[in-house]
């Protein structure tokens, strides 16, 4: 079986290693037989997290943004003890944050370093995926093949007292590179899209430890670490992720970050920052200012907002929501009626589209129906109702979840600026729930593998069903209190 032509550009998106415009984008995709405009070719570069875009618009792969570049890594007392080294979140954000860190392998004067399993307590383990954020950690510890006997599912994604990891085996480097307690490691990328990276020891005196020149610049390095992170929380905000964060704050200044005098992360965050921190975020982790809570809204995404209520501004309500659903959230619609064996399946999805406070006009509701029925006859030829029954009913579970949590998210979205009066964590986990619950619909419908996570997938949605409980009556008075208040009085 040949690879596919979007195979084979994403491929380049993760090798290319020189700076490219958008017409070169188009260009690429056009000599794989894709038919791509400038606008298609920019929507395929937004749909990828292995693409930076520059200052000047044009963009660089995460591949050669940070091949080559130097980062440190210096082992703990726990793993000294083991004997093992863990990858874990410590490649961030130069490797591929989606790779299994017991995946990524390391070079030592051009040979592999072997590989070792430790024993870890858990606490501490979860401690070595902090970068993936605290929520995730559980999954990326259970991902390590030294943990297949790991049933997350039927624990409840709670992990046991001890876990084994996968690392580097210290022994090695210590008959090899000299290794001794109290080493740093210096590290780089070799090969981006096959998670190699070459790594040597860099010796230090125990008894002199961040002392005398290097010890100064390395003390500098921490200060100017903290200064970066503060500069891009007052201008891109939380971001998406720990990753997407430390990506802006090291590839803007790799410069000065990436230098043969580094400190590592890890010794950043726990001895040396005092103003940067690991924050609640909704129902996730961010880096933000120590001891404060991280806002919805600021001046990073405040554009964003008034653009949205310039949008809307003389949309009708119900054509804003319907222009919001995507349209494999309409598959799977079409798909759960196919399930349920729905006798008014057009009818069924027009209700559930239509549950918020408005109602289609004739027009509307003709071409809505016809395109439902057209897109029905296209998905029948393939639907299997036997085949259906592991994923139906995790398709049918979250299409109810998402009918309640995106009824609300687009009552929000309607109000454009005015959502900045809104309680700033509830509007934050309501946006997260939105997202999460997307992914899973996004999942079922093109992840061969759906079905064998539709356990995992349940229990997810069951978490998240407890989350939306928690905040929708805040966010429903916060709502009416704006209905309320856009009523004045005529005298």
């Amino acid at each position: 079986m040949g690879i596919s032509k979007e195979r084979l550009a994403l491929q380049f998106l993760r090798t290319y290693s020189q700076p490219f415009s958008l017409k070169e984008m188009k260009k690429v995709l056009e000599s794989l037989g894709m038919k791509a405009s400038l606008e298609d070719a920019q929507a395929f570069l937004e749909a990828s997290p292995n693409v930076l875009e520059l200052a000047n618009g044009n963009y660089l792969t995460r591949a050669a943004a940070f091949t080559g570049e130097i980062f440190s890594i210096i082992p703990t007392a726990a793993e000294i003890e083991q004997g093992v080294l863990v990858p874990g979140d410590r490649c961030i954000p130069f490797v591929e944050s989606e790779r299994i860190p017991s995946s990524l392998n390391f070079y030592l004067n051009g040979k592999k370093v072997p590989k070792k399993v430790g024993k870890f307590d858990s606490d501490a383990a979860i401690d070595m995926f902090l970068l993936y954020g605290e929520e995730y950690a559980p999954q990326y510890i259970a991902s390590d093949p030294a943990n297949d006997e790991l049933d997350l599912v039927d624990r409840d994604f709670e992990l046991p007292n001890y876990v084994y990891l996968t690392g580097l085996d210290l022994s090695y480097l210590a008959e090899k590179a000299g290794y001794r307690k109290g080493d740093r490691l210096l590290c780089c990328v070799s090969d981006w899209d096959q998670g190699k990276l070459n790594l040597m020891a860099l010796h230090s005196d125990p008894n002199s430890f961040d002392k005398g020149e290097i010890g100064e610049k390395r003390i500098e390095w921490y200060a100017q670490l903290e200064k970066f992170l503060l500069e891009s929380f007052e201008r891109h905000g939380p971001l998406g992720a720990i990753e997407e964060q430390l990506t802006n704050a090291y590839f803007e200044n790799r410069s000065k970050i990436c230098v043969p005098y580094c400190g590592s992360f890890s010794e950043f965050i726990t001895k040396y920052s005092k103003k940067v921190g690991f924050e609640h975020y909704g129902v996730e982790t961010r880096l933000w200012y120590k001891g404060e809570d991280v806002p919805a809204f600021g001046p990073w995404n405040q554009s964003v907002v008034e653009l949205k209520g310039c949008l809307v501004e003389n949309l009708p309500f119900d054509q804003f929501a319907l222009s919001i659903i995507p349209e494999f959230v309409i598959d799977q619609l079409i798909m759960n009626c196919f399930y349920l064996k729905s006798k008014t399946p057009e009818k069924d999805i027009l209700d559930f589209i239509s549950r918020d406070e408005f109602e289609f006009d004739d027009v509307t509701a003709a071409e809505v129906i016809l395109n439902l029925k057209n897109r029905s006859c296209i998905l029948e030829k393939d639907y299997n109702w036997f085949a259906d029954q592991t994923v139906g009913p995790v398709r049918k579970k979250a299409l109810e979840l998402y009918g309640r949590v995106s009824s609300l998210v687009r009552r929000l979205d309607y109000l454009g600026d005015a959502v900045e009066k809104f309680p700033s964590q509830e509007v934050v986990i309501l946006a997260q729930l939105n997202s999460h619950i997307l992914r899973v619909l996004e999942t079922l419908a093109g992840d061969p593998e759906a079905e064998d996570n539709a356990e995992a997938l349940l229990l997810s949605l069951d978490g998240m069903d407890w989350n939306f409980e928690d905040i929708r009556g805040t966010v429903e008075s916060a709502l009416d209190s704006e209905r309320k208040n856009k009523f004045k009085i005529v005298k």
